[in-house]
């Protein structure tokens, strides 16, 4: 009988043992996480009020006290579908395999990576991977990366999938509204086809893409309607929400015509009579902000604010602040300092991270992490294995939200247009090369045309002359065949110091070449030949 209790004894203090191995570590969480990701769009740093912008922006102030701040956060891409497209998949947006993508670029072309990227129907995803592994996903605001066939009148006409209506057509007409709703639902069916369980609120691209003078404004107000809706439907299961506003792209938010003094019933969607009771009302957006010292034209970054908060609110409502991992990050910076550019005001883009309980307020990690290493991230947290046929670019920084201070990585491959680049956190190496084709022509001393008629000696890096225009004037060294800058001494990257550092420049560019190596029968200038 002793021998049995000792027994049993025995067998009770392995099974405490094993138990107690299983526990999480200190300060992770006891389930899988749900997942929020907030994306804005052409968000530059001096529109956060914690980065020293002139902006009231009080919750996102209170996100980076209280969370989880990544100081060297990069889009490896600086325009919107590829640098969604890598947020979503964790891959390059050069290893775009999409209908699109490839007709521009068959195999043994240089690619010119830019917004015609999208997701892939037969590749694998995070949401997709997400709800494969029991998860509920949800997509709510722009897109911009499925289906650019029907982003332009003339093309969505010969499909005949997207009705059409005048762009000085009025939502209020039922018959046209009906229309609106049933482009809007087939915008939603495209994106539930790409790994969504529920797509509302969606937008196929940019305001503009809706055809309709009326609807081209920002609505806030019925995308966060949206998320709510999800979050309330979705609950008790474990989720992944994709958020993502249309502020700051144009049409230009801090002109409230187009923002706080819009009709808040012209959606997406359409005309919607009801409007929406989801935020503080617009005009009080407005006294707050004016409140507190600041501008009118800048009271959308106020309306953000609010948006985000509401998001944040309504989670700790619904009792899952200690399960949800909240992200917080622009797609990438503003033209004015870097957008459809490798520049760092284009690449570095600010990055918090909330997860009530889990991640210590107030930490920060200065090494360089990119947009793809969101998708590795995530599902390390939740615990999923990648299919041996889903190729990832990104590694994850699930270390860090734990306190991990060590660098993850030495370099960061960038690619935009006809520029490539590796970062590290010190140097950045920029090559400027063009196709064959084109270097042939520049050789000849052919010109270019320029976005308002002028006579270019090269090409903008990007075939979208309005992005090529603004980014060429606001970099002094936009055209240069090889620039490099020390992102120490010269953050703004006003000083070309390729010629005086003749060893650090062949070594940057030996690591751009092994970085240009992974993507196959893709060449680059003498870096990867044909």
């Amino acid at each position: 009988m002793r021998q049995l209790s000792h027994l049993l004894l025995c067998v009770l203090c392995v099974l405490v043992c094993r138990a107690s191995a299983a526990k999480p570590q200190s300060g992770q969480a006891e389930r899988l996480p749900n997942v929020i990701l907030i994306m804005t769009d052409d968000q530059s740093w001096d529109s956060l009020g914690f980065m020293g912008g002139k902006v009231h922006t009080p919750r996102l102030d209170r996100m980076a006290r209280e969370g989880l701040f990544l100081t060297n956060f990069n889009v490896t891409s600086t325009v919107c579908s590829p640098s969604r497209y890598s947020f979503l998949t964790g891959r390059y947006a050069g290893r775009c395999e999409g209908d699109r993508f490839m007709a521009e670029h068959p195999p043994g072309d240089q690619t010119q990576v830019e917004n015609i990227g999208e997701l892939e129907p037969d590749r694998w995803n995070l949401p997709k991977l997400l709800q494969r592994n029991g998860y509920k996903t949800g997509f709510v605001g722009k897109s911009h990366v499925v289906r650019h066939d029907l982003l332009t009148v003339g093309e969505h006409e010969k499909s005949n999938e997207l009705e059409t209506y005048p762009a000085n057509a009025d939502p209020r007409d039922p018959d046209i509204n009906a229309k609106m709703q049933r482009n809007h639902k087939k915008w939603c069916y495209e994106m539930q086809k790409n790994g969504f369980d529920y797509a509302d609120g969606v937008y196929g691209a940019n305001l503009k893409e809706l055809q309709c003078d009326a609807l081209n404004v920002h609505n806030l107000d019925w995308t966060v309607s949206k998320a709510f809706q999800f979050l309330e439907d979705n609950k008790d299961a474990p989720f992944f929400l994709y958020f993502s506003t249309t502020l700051h792209h144009g049409p230009a938010p801090w002109n409230n015509k187009f923002a706080l003094n819009a009709d808040p019933r012209m959606t997406g969607e359409g005309f919607v009579p009801d409007g929406f009771s989801v935020l503080p009302s617009r005009q009080d957006v407005l006294r707050r902000n004016k409140a507190a010292g600041f501008k009118e034209r800048d009271a959308y970054a106020l309306w953000l604010d609010d948006g985000v908060g509401a998001i944040l609110d309504k989670v700790k409502s619904l009792g899952l602040e200690k399960d949800t991992l909240i992200l917080f990050v622009p797609d990438h910076g503003s033209y004015r300092h870097g957008k459809a550019t490798l520049y760092e005001y284009g690449m570095r883009v600010p990055m918090l991270l909330q997860w009530t309980g889990t991640i210590k307020p107030g930490s920060h990690y200065d090494g360089l992490t990119a947009n793809i290493d969101i998708a590795p991230t995530i599902l390390d947290l939740c615990e999923i294995e990648t299919p041996p046929d889903y190729q990832l670019d990104g590694i994850s920084f699930k270390p860090v939200l734990f306190g991990e201070t060590k660098p993850l990585r030495k370099n960061l491959f960038g690619e935009l247009g006809h520029s490539r680049a590796i970062k590290t956190e010190e140097w950045k190496y920029i090559a400027v090369r063009y196709p064959p084709d084109v270097q042939l022509k520049i050789d000849k001393g052919q010109t270019f045309n320029g976005f308002q008629g002028e006579k270019l000696k090269r090409p903008y890096l990007t075939r979208n002359g309005h992005l090529g225009h603004h980014a060429s004037n606001a970099n002094p060294h936009y055209f240069e065949a090889d620039q490099l800058y020390n992102l120490k001494t010269d953050p703004e990257e006003n000083e070309n110091v390729f010629a005086q550092n003749p060893r650090l420049a062949a070594r940057l560019k030996r690591e751009l070449s092994e970085a240009l190596k992974q993507f196959e029968n893709r060449p680059f200038g003498e870096f990867v030949q044909p």
